[in-house]
């Protein structure tokens, strides 16, 4: 699901249709299937930062799965159903052997099936030319990239020096053939609200059209980087104002708000309240994602929508197993 649980997921596809709150369990949706459509998958659980907002706080390097291992499981799940895969971590740069054994499997499959979706999420420090290349070979549908703010934001949140790394390798994506796949991952939080314009410059500058907006999650409300509802709502409607961005500046611009029923359900009702979330003027795509848009000079804002959790029915995480 796009903007759903593994991130982007490649956004919102170029076929979608209206559909009625009366019909919000479409089959695209809530299928039949008991197996979920969309498949989050854990290549390790290690990460080679330590960020401040990070809901997988652990390290563990036991107990993960064979390459051999992750190919059955794909199998079965593609039989019965499953389009998106999505390589959410814990970094999969830090096993870009594995990785790219899998990336290069799930598109071997894809030319099988042309439905499906492949994609990672990474903090792109790692990244380099070689990797660039070989990912231009596979061609995944999305590449998420974390980008916190500024130099000093990001760095604060992610460790000093990570946000000139990270530049270095969104310039070196700016001249390949996957730009169009780059999905910059925003997590708002109260210390970088009021950078979201300074970062949709700094990446548009660098060719990138496509940002990720997902609220900072935390049940600690004296968390330094807790934000507000109100405080979200309040720069949401100043952006759809053209109080925050002027759309005038910017061409072909597509910014997803992320809405996640079991973390963000009161935000995105209250969202809905205010009418910023349009229940009469609801639209879904191929792969069953419900959403709002809302388009300023040929520059998108999408809201999804989720009317219940679909986690193990539409969306699963898989981490580690016993074999």
């Amino acid at each position: 699901m796009a903007v759903g649980f593994s991130g982007s997921n490649g956004g919102i596809t170029r076929n979608y249709e209206v559909i009625s709150t009366a019909n919000l369990k479409d089959s695209r949706f809530c299928q039949k299937s008991s197996i979920p459509m969309e498949v989050s998958y854990f290549i390790n659980n290690t990460c080679n930062l330590k960020c401040s907002h990070c809901y997988v706080g652990y390290n563990d390097f036991n107990n993960t799965l064979s390459v051999q291992a992750w190919k059955s499981v794909f199998d079965e799940l593609i039989a019965h159903g499953a389009r998106t895969f999505g390589n959410v971590g814990k970094e999969p740069l830090l096993n870009w052997k594995e990785t790219k054994v899998l990336l290069q499997y799930l598109k071997a499959k894809r030319k099988e099936k042309p439905e499906l979706r492949l994609g990672l999420v990474t903090n792109g420090i790692l990244l380099d030319k070689l990797k660039i290349t070989e990912l231009e070979d596979i061609l995944p549908d999305y590449i998420d990239i974390s980008l916190d703010g500024n130099r000093d934001l990001h760095d604060w949140i992610r460790g000093v020096g990570s946000y000139d790394k990270l530049m270095n390798n969104l310039f070196l994506l700016s001249e390949s053939e996957i730009l169009k796949k780059i999905f910059i991952s925003f997590t708002l939080n109260k210390l970088n609200v009021l950078s979201i314009a300074d970062v949709v410059k700094t990446v548009y500058n660098l060719g990138i059209k496509n940002i990720l907006i997902s609220p900072y999650v935390t049940l600690n409300t004296y968390d330094r980087l807790h934000i507000a509802n109100e405080e979200i709502i309040k720069e949401i409607q100043k952006l759809l104002d053209g109080q925050l961005i002027d759309f005038k500046e910017y061409e072909g611009m597509n910014i997803y708000i992320k809405n996640d029923f079991s973390t963000t359900r009161d935000l995105m009702e209250e969202m809905a309240s205010r009418n910023i979330i349009n229940k009469n003027e609801l639209l879904i795509d191929d792969y069953g994602v419900i959403f709002n848009k809302y388009s300023f000079n040929n520059n998108n804002i999408y809201f999804n929508y989720l009317p219940w959790d679909t986690s193990y029915i539409q969306a699963i995480r898989i981490s580690m197993m016993d074999m």
